[in-house]
């Protein structure tokens, strides 16, 4: 997963699916692509299932941080600044994620700490304060629609991830 400066690279990350053995038996050509190439999966389509999910990610991620970029500008602080002095708290969100992993493939999501209930406060004040600073409220409001069906449907002592049964839907 790079753009194409970055194959070659020692830190580029490739994802292969397929023989193991023709794998292992290329795996040093390979590494001239990337050195971080890893086989995933015997079947050849999963690697590009990890691409869409990374792009995914990816997506949510960059559309959460310029949706607060919006609503930083809006009150002429600069979104540098904002890393500089919230850096800790971004890095923690990130690092949280090996934890809402673990919940989803469990299917396991009570939670005693950071419950949808007390989710639904802060993307209520979020819709609130965008629609006030005159920045777009969809991509906030389409969040609290996801807190408020999960709270409603009996699961407002579940942690965040068990957002995951609306995007499934099965």
């Amino acid at each position: 997963m790079t753009i194409a400066p970055g194959i070659g690279g020692a830190e580029t990350v490739i994802f292969y699916g397929g023989s193991d053995a023709v794998f292992h038996d290329f795996h040093p050509t390979l590494q001239l692509l990337g050195g971080r190439g890893t086989l995933i999966s015997a079947d050849a389509g999963v690697p590009a299932l990890y691409g869409m999910a990374v792009h995914g990610t990816m997506w949510g991620t960059l559309n959460g941080f310029l949706h607060a970029a919006a609503l930083l500008s809006s009150e002429g602080i600069e979104v540098k600044r904002f890393l500089d002095d919230a850096g800790p708290s971004v890095a923690a969100l990130l690092a949280s994620f090996p934890v809402i992993a673990d919940e989803v493939d469990r299917g396991e999501y009570a939670t005693q700490y950071g419950a949808l209930q007390h989710h639904r406060p802060s993307v209520e004040d979020l819709v609130r304060e965008s629609g006030a600073r005159n920045v777009d409220i969809e991509f906030p409001g389409y969040t609290l629609g996801l807190v408020n069906k999960a709270v409603e449907d009996g699961h407002a002592n579940d942690s965040y991830s068990r957002l995951i049964e609306h995007f499934r839907k099965q």
